[in-house]
């Protein structure tokens, strides 16, 4: 039997949107799948942080898993800063602080996200 809520896509076909706040410039998130079409526990995109672009500065109370895909990024993660590139996989706990930054001069940095559980909270 089959599950309703299978899915396949190209991240080409994604509908990007723009992400701000919390010093972000310069970010699109591409969402390939949502809270509504999984588990309701998780969602998956990607993100596309252009040269000089910032990812939001931020923490909240999920865990966050990260592939590199392409492109070369600084990340700070609970104060600690490492290189990352293609290739690379990031784990961040819950409430750690984290921010990306694209340090190359032509290329964007692009990562997959998968983020789960959510869990609901007033930030």
């Amino acid at each position: 039997m089959s599950d309703s809520r299978a899915k396949v896509m190209n991240i080409a076909d994604s509908q990007p949107a723009a992400i701000s706040g919390d010093g972000a410039h310069g970010v699109t998130g591409l969402p390939l799948l949502d809270l509504a079409e999984g588990t309701g526990q998780f969602d998956f995109r990607g993100v596309r942080i252009a040269p000089g672009g910032i990812s939001p500065d931020h923490v909240h109370a999920w865990v966050q898993a990260n592939y590199i895909l392409s492109g070369q990024g600084r990340l700070a993660l609970d104060g600690v800063t490492h290189d990352v590139g293609p290739g690379d996989f990031i784990y961040v706990p819950p409430n750690a602080r984290h921010v990306f930054t694209n340090t190359g001069a032509a290329d964007d940095l692009v990562l997959l996200a998968v983020r789960g559980p959510r869990v609901e909270t007033d930030a």
